[in-house]
């Protein structure tokens, strides 16, 4: 019996928060917005907290990185990284009890 939890996509998120955090990104570049985005979806993964919740981030999320993020550049490799974890998350949320 498969039960959604957050925490583990919410470290996630925050190991990759701090790793982009610890580059120091200039204000205002793509690195910078790219923090801000990791940290609301970092609040809103705290339990607790629905899907639907989560994935108004991950949909902000989403959008900015098909407008600004190179897809093949390390800031889009993590991107595609995070969203992953997020899809083993939803994938966790269809196999469990209905």
């Amino acid at each position: 019996m498969a039960i959604v939890y957050f925490e583990d996509f919410r470290s996630i998120v925050l190991t990759h928060y701090r790793e982009v955090a610890a580059e120091n990104p200039e204000y205002q570049s793509t690195a910078w917005f790219l923090l801000r985005y990791l940290k609301r979806i970092e609040k809103t993964t705290t339990m607790p907290t629905t899907p639907e919740h989560v994935e108004n981030s991950m949909r902000g999320f989403i959008r900015f990185y098909v407008d600004r993020i190179d897809a093949k550049s390390p800031l889009g490799e993590r991107c595609i990284r995070i969203y992953e974890e997020y899809r083993k998350t939803l994938r966790d949320k269809q196999s469990g009890p209905t």
